[in-house]
């Protein structure tokens, strides 16, 4: 066995394997997006591990029939994991789930947890063909552990470049015969026979496809399932790529009209529209006939207009994330000599110009507006301009979904960059939708709040104005304070439109809540307290600043607050709560509950079983090392993954950047670790655990301000940084897992996949907490409690025992 071991095709094979498993769990990431939701890396991450986890229970109940039949063993995994990643994308479309129902039906708990069950499968027969072959593999477990680590790194490199050009479905397919292939190799490996293994798995391919052609839906409560399943609705254009699905459809029959923030007082009505979806989601519409002035006399009307009117009317205008373009229409006609659109959404700029452009609309003329592919962020970085407006809008989350979602694009630090980008008489203008009691927006006023005393303004509340529609609010930041006649012309434009003053400097309490009555003046209370940095009568969170270390601006429920209001709250109380929260908790219970059967079945069973398990110590102290690092590698990889999204602009290229980082060169620590003499482990444990906990400190102390400086690099330069920067603490995390496996493969071989079965399912837990955890005590509290992990590693002692 030991010569079959070495094989290199075995090598190949589970390197494909693992590629083909972190191809598969990146893709549901955008397979999630399109059906579901769009925030739920995390989620994605906890399903991939789930398998793992269950992946041990599996491994120890077969360990007799394995060590026997281990090429059919392997053959079998490996076609599983082919066929079921299509059978079961499938089967978990077909589940109703309704995210948006979670906080008053607790039943949805049920078709949650199935879609877990049925998504987990594929990764579970994956991380079976790797187990197995740790179990087998003994003294050589670091080269085979290497060679998985570094197979799922570039897997997710692979997977990057391929969603550019080939869409999520041919992706499948493509992922089903790399099973194949897969199994054909390492059953060559293992003394089988291939060819008939490649024969048999490519009919039985080709007969999946025949019975379950890969297709992505979105769901029925999906905006874009709603708007085509309207009379009339027509899907006229679709582009695709890493940054999502852009659609657009028209409807002539029941046109779209939306205007949000338009005064219920407006003598102009928008046009007939096309609706734009981005992944299924609503992302505002286009014009959807020709381009004149008439058609755009609403955006006057609208509450972004205000600082149009204002003295001094800015020409030079920076719309952020310009989306379908009606802030650059709007910046056009109220006078703005140059506009600067900038975008992230690469599918959704191009979309948008070509549309624009059919119409002869101004909006993409490049006389007068200059579009910017790219974050807000990074745009403030790599530009030198300046600008008399800055305009952001913010997405509408009525239920709170977007709780946990990251935008770095409403933090301190961001206002701090749009505000040096001004004019001496400039002004930055957020919008975004409102809720009752006031939640994002407070939390916007007291971000400016502090942007501006970071500017070392000394009384913030003369610098800002803040009013609000119907379900939607502005607020106005000016790096100098508000003039006389800035305040005249706010007060006009409240009373002439219908919008509700919610703070100006100098304004009395009698002025607010004149037109969209409330029982109390709710808004300017909260305003109020903000300012005075007092508790505001809302959420808890709705008077704190968003700062870059936890970006959660649409966060208004702690998770403690979800968790007790699902056991004890009634309906109507539990739908105040954030459903994104709501999910997270959910989630993690889902996952805790996996991860403790998982953990203690094996240990029934290992008992009942026999074989060479190790004494009572060695057991709980397997336990404790493989629970630590599990844990800690899963947080340390999802912090950098929530942070750099920041630097690299977007949530795809930060995921596949990161684990292509942390995979490859913690590959390359578990290689290395196999060159090494068995006696020193100890020794080397230590080094390796002080090298991780001296990164994240250096990483938590000094990498932001180095990526600040660098945010102007093209991506591909940036993407090389993060390698880079990620590259030690990457190769000393690679070091303690395989350490540790192959110091019980000589103890204890029992314990083995048992093991591999902990690790997976401390992983589960930590992916599913850390989202939770990261909106309390930031990304910096989460890498300091994975280096806190790691140190716990020597004091365990499993390689004492």
């Amino acid at each position: 066995m030991r010569s079959r071991m070495q094989s290199r095709a075995l090598l190949v094979s589970i390197g494909l394997i693992a590629a083909s498993a972190l191809a598969y769990e990146i893709l549901l990431t955008r397979i999630f997006a399109l059906v579901h939701w769009q925030h739920l890396v995390a989620v994605a991450i906890s399903l991939a591990l789930l398998g793992y986890g269950a992946s041990g229970t599996a491994l120890v109940l077969a360990e007799n029939m394995i060590r026997r039949r281990p090429a059919l063993a392997y053959v079998s995994n490996a076609l599983l994991f082919g066929v079921s990643g299509l059978a079961c994308i499938a089967m978990a479309q077909r589940i109703s789930f309704d995210p948006y129902g979670l906080s008053w039906d607790l039943a949805q708990i049920v078709p949650l947890s199935a879609t877990f069950l049925v998504l987990a499968l594929p990764f579970f027969a994956a991380a079976n063909c790797i187990g197995l072959v740790l179990m087998l593999a003994g003294r050589e477990i670091p080269r085979f552990y290497g060679a998985d680590l570094i197979g799922a790194g570039l897997g997710a490199v692979a997977v990057l470049i391929a969603l550019d050009w080939i869409a999520v479905e041919a992706l499948l397919v493509i992922l089903l015969f790399a099973g194949i292939a897969g199994a054909a190799l390492g059953t060559g490996a293992l003394g089988g026979r291939p060819l008939p293994v490649l024969v048999a798995g490519c009919a039985i391919g080709l007969a999946g496809l025949a019975l379950t052609p890969p297709e992505v839906r979105p769901a029925v409560y999906k905006d874009l399932h709603r708007a085509l399943a309207t009379l009339g609705g027509e899907l006229v254009a679709e582009s695709q790529g890493v940054s999502g699905v852009v659609s657009i459809v028209d409807n002539r029959q029941v046109p779209a009209r939306t205007a949000p923030g338009l005064s219920l007082q407006a003598m102009a009505l928008p046009p007939r529209q096309a609706a734009v979806f981005v992944d299924g989601d609503d992302a505002g519409t286009l014009p959807a006939s020709a381009y004149d002035t008439p058609s755009t006399a609403f955006l006057d009307d609208l509450l972004s207009a205000l600082p149009y009117r204002y003295e001094k009317a800015p020409e030079r205008v920076a719309v952020l994330d310009a989306g379908t373009g009606w802030r650059v229409a709007q910046a056009l006609r109220s006078g703005a000599q140059q506009v600067t659109a900038v975008e992230p959404n690469r599918q959704l700029a191009g979309l948008v110009c070509q549309w624009h452009d059919r119409l002869n609309s101004p909006v993409c003329n490049p006389q007068r507006v200059d579009w910017q592919v790219q974050s807000a962020r990074a745009f403030m970085a790599s530009t030198s301009a300046s600008f008399d407006l800055i305009t952001l809008a913010l997405p509408g989350d009525a239920a709170g979904l977007d709780g946990l979602r990251i935008d770095h694009s409403v933090t301190v630090e961001a206002v701090s960059a749009y505000l040096a980008r001004l004019s001496d008489s400039g002004i930055l203008a957020i919008e975004g939708p409102t809720r009752t009691p006031p939640r994002l927006s407070m939390r916007m006023l007291a971000t400016a709040r502090d942007a501006l005393q970071r500017a070392g303004v000394a009384e913030p509340s003369s610098h800002i104005a803040m009013l609000r529609g119907w379900q939607r609010f502005l607020l106005l930041v000016s790096p100098a304070p508000l003039t006389d006649a800035d305040r005249a012309a706010t007060r006009a434009f409240s009373r002439s439109l219908g919008f509700d003053l919610v703070w100006l400097p100098g304004m009395r309490p009698e002025e607010a809540n004149r037109y969209q009555q409330l029982r109390r003046p709710v808004f300017h209370e909260a305003a109020q307290a903000v300012l005075d940095r007092r508790p505001t009568a809302g959420p808890a969170l709705s008077g704190q600043p968003v700062i870059d270390d936890a970006p959660y601006p649409h966060l208004s429920t702690r998770w403690h607050e979800a968790a007790i209001g699902l056991l004890t709250a009634a309906a109507e109380q539990r739908a105040q709560l954030d459903v994104g929260v709501v999910l997270g908790v959910v989630t993690l219970a889902i996952a805790g509950l996996a991860a403790l059967v998982f953990i203690l079945m094996p240990l029934l069973l290992l008992r009942r079983l026999g074989g060479e398990i190790g004494h009572h110590g060695m057991r709980w102290r397997s336990v404790a090392h493989f629970a630590l690092i599990g844990a800690g590698f899963l947080l340390v990889e999802i912090a950098w993954i929530d942070r750099l999204q920041l630097f690299l602009g977007h949530p795809v290229y930060a995921t596949t950047a990161v684990l292509a980082s942390f995979l490859v060169f913690a590959g390359f620590g578990s290689l290395w670790s196999q060159r090494q003499p068995a006696h020193g482990t100890g020794r080397r444990m230590v080094v390796a655990v002080t090298v991780i906990a001296v990164a994240c400190v250096l990483y938590v102390t000094w990498v932001p301000r180095l990526l600040d400086r660098l945010a102007d690099l093209d991506i591909a330069l940036r993407i090389g940084v993060v390698a880079v920067l990620l590259a030690p603490l990457a190769f000393a995390m690679g070091i303690p897992f395989p350490t540790g496996l192959r110091h019980l493969s000589l103890r204890a071989p029992g314990l083995v996949p048992w093991a591999w079965g902990i690790n997976g399912s401390a992983s589960v837990v930590a992916a599913a907490a850390t989202p939770l955890l990261g909106s309390e005590i930031g990304f910096s509290g989460l890498i300091l409690v994975a280096a806190g992990s790691y140190l716990l590693l020597p004091l365990v002692g499993l390689l004492r025992a």
